[in-house]
């Protein structure tokens, strides 16, 4: 794990801010539960329906289901090697890769049991699942060289394995599919080689309907649920690409930052970016079809960076599931619950120096991608004395002026808006030295 920078505090920390001269970035209180450390001590991958949000620990050799609230629920235990997860578009199973044992769990999700296991071969070490065309898919070692695409006829009574017999990729490919278009399949390129392809399935086999070079070791990947695009979470970009699925053209970039590694779309269509380390933010939420996020997210105190396919929905997009990974080894699960609101940005700029007994004016600006109620205020405090709260005039923009007292030679300012039904609060500080 990237060595991390992150403040102190008890929840997670929200909002974009810019830092002009002294101000510093603003930040912002989410309603979350945040910080809930999970009974594993592994990851691959975190998926979540109407019900539970599931977590696949490999080095547990287990599936944990936890509610919504992040209690647990059960911890499946004998699922050797627990990988790559999807879910029946009806909700009542759950498909589980398991590579140590060469098959697939099917675990009936109102008992969290399993019902079935079925075998995918010797040595095939299945990684990545994914439903299209009535089959389930999964990425497996075809060869000692070759990774390959393997399907199973799960509507079969006793379902039927077929392997690929043109294996393709370097690494086990990344499998996604949506309600959206039923018959493709995507598939990317896992461990650095280039190669992205979408197939129909339609008839149960692999037809290739598009590919592209343009994209390599991909950590995760989820395809819009109308099933126009794809997005691409590729750890050696500073962005996520989203492409078209008809022909693999790029469309479009969220400026994310490095590294990307996960991405999750909700039933509506928003999408939720994450990386593993760069700026301020972990996760960035867009509304559907756009590349500037209404939202960023920066998970909780300490040095824990987003794990891998570690972001999933709610299917009703009313909440936010993210994993992370501490230095004490703990899984960590964080729940955003006011996801729909956007982020209020507060941007400062004051004079770095200001003559002591005359008055500092620090002016400001608060902006947000969803308007602001016609009314509205932010208070100020130095050094946690309150000042008088300033009025935000209609372009977003505000000042004030203030004589600390003599002594005070470097007082702090904190501006904070306290957010409304449409925003998350937000805040900055900004630093003035007093000079004789």
């Amino acid at each position: 794990m990237g060595i991390r920078r992150r403040a102190a505090g008890v929840a997670l920390v929200l909002a974009t801010a810019s830092l002009n001269l002294l101000g510093a970035p603003g930040t912002a209180t989410a309603q979350s539960l945040a910080g809930i450390v999970l009974p594993v001590r592994s990851h691959w991958q975190t998926l979540a329906d109407s019900r539970h949000v599931y977590v696949s620990a490999p080095g547990d050799d287990a599936v944990l289901a936890t509610d919504h609230d992040g209690q647990v629920v059960k911890k499946m235990e004998g699922l050797d090697g627990a990988r790559g997860m999807a879910e029946s578009a009806d909700g009542s199973t759950l498909y589980v890769a398991l590579p140590d044992a060469d098959a697939i769990s099917v675990i009936d999700t109102a008992t969290l049991t399993e019902k079935q296991r079925i075998s995918t071969g010797a040595d095939t070490e299945p990684e990545t699942l994914a439903l299209a065309g009535g089959r389930l898919f999964f990425g497996y070692q075809a060869t000692v060289f070759d990774a390959g695409i393997g399907s199973v006829a799960i509507a079969e009574a006793t379902p039927t394995v077929s392997l690929d017999e043109n294996p393709v990729w370097y690494g086990k490919p990344r499998l996604a599919s949506s309600p959206g278009a039923p018959d493709r399949l995507v598939a990317a390129e896992s461990q650095g080689a280039l190669g992205m392809r979408v197939y129909d399935v339609g008839s149960g086999t692999l037809k290739e309907t598009a590919y592209s070079d343009a994209v390599a070791d991909v950590e995760d990947v989820a395809v819009t649920p109308d099933g126009s695009s794809v997005i691409t979470a590729n750890g050696s970009n500073y962005y996520h690409q989203r492409w078209r699925l008809s022909d693999l053209v790029e469309e479009a970039q969220y400026d994310t930052g490095p590294y990307p590694n996960s991405v999750a779309v909700d039933s509506h269509g928003t999408v939720a970016a994450g990386i593993v380390a760069g700026g301020e933010w972990d996760v960035y939420v867009y509304r559907p079809g756009e590349t500037a996020a209404y939202r960023t997210i920066a998970l909780s105190q300490g040095y824990a960076d987003l794990l891998d396919r570690g972001v999933a929905w709610a299917p009703d997009g009313n909440r936010l599931f993210t994993t992370r990974f501490p230095y004490s080894g703990d899984v960590v699960l964080d729940i955003v619950t006011d996801v729909a609101k956007a982020s209020s940005t507060i941007t400062l700029s004051a004079p770095p120096t200001n003559p002591v007994g005359t008055p500092v004016t620090v002016t400001g600006k608060l902006t947000s991608l969803l308007p602001f109620p016609k009314h509205r205020a932010v208070t100020v405090t130095r050094d946690g004395v309150e000042l008088p709260d300033v009025k935000v005039r209609r372009d977003g923009t505000f000042s004030f002026s203030d004589i600390p007292p003599d002594w005070n030679t470097y007082p702090h300012y904190t501006v904070t808006y306290a957010g409304d039904a449409r925003h998350v609060p937000g805040t900055a500080t900004a630093m003035v030295e007093f000079v004789g």
